[in-house]
């Protein structure tokens, strides 16, 4: 077996962490004040920590865990080979972290994050007919950047698949349940 991992984790901490990279790309998708780079990083980051629980489970250090996960093992991998959303989040994994998709588990190595857009909401604003003085103007600027740092952007994202769009967020939700059903199906939820 390789070497332990930092800080002693186990599988129930990268399950965690999965949960809680579904909480960012949740405050990702908006509105919020997070821009588009990193709301696409908070993307690709639920689909890689959501498809690697796989690996955390089948290299669990508890014997009982690492058994009842042997069939998600590379090869054998038929729960995630058999369940459509794990096999997008597997496909969407491999393609933002390799770059391209080779191999997809879906069957289409077209498989992609086929768009990204954002709606920008922004405050509204008073037009003022007057010719303020400096002390006017001055708080007239801390209007205005206080007005501008209250602008949302909401973000969504298109997956395509055998031809087949899937909304990210909404896949999200159904990668984390069908985890969750088969967690409680092997009594370690």
């Amino acid at each position: 077996m390789g070497a332990m991992m930092p800080l002693s984790e186990g599988w129930r901490d990268h399950y965690e962490r999965m949960l809680r990279s579904r909480a960012r790309l949740a405050e990702a998708a908006g509105p919020s004040s997070i821009g588009s780079d990193e709301a696409r990083d908070r993307l690709y980051h639920f689909f890689q920590d959501a498809f690697h629980l796989r690996d955390w489970l089948y290299n669990s250090d508890d014997p009982v865990v690492a058994a009842k996960a042997a069939g998600l093992k590379h090869q054998q991998n038929t729960y995630i080979k058999t369940t459509p959303v794990l096999a997008l989040c597997a496909d969407v994994c491999n393609g933002t972290k390799h770059f391209t998709l080779s191999r997809a588990e879906t069957g289409d190595t077209s498989t992609t994050i086929s768009s990204q857009s954002v709606a920008i909401t922004l405050p509204a604003f008073e037009v003022r007919v007057e010719f303020p003085g400096p002390a006017e103007r001055k708080r007239a600027r801390r209007e205005a950047e206080a007005r501008q740092a209250q602008a949302t952007a909401t973000h969504e994202w298109i997956i395509t698949s055998d031809g087949q769009p899937y909304d990210a967020v909404q896949l999200a939700d159904d990668v984390i349940a069908a985890w969750n059903s088969w967690l409680n199906a092997k009594s370690l939820l």
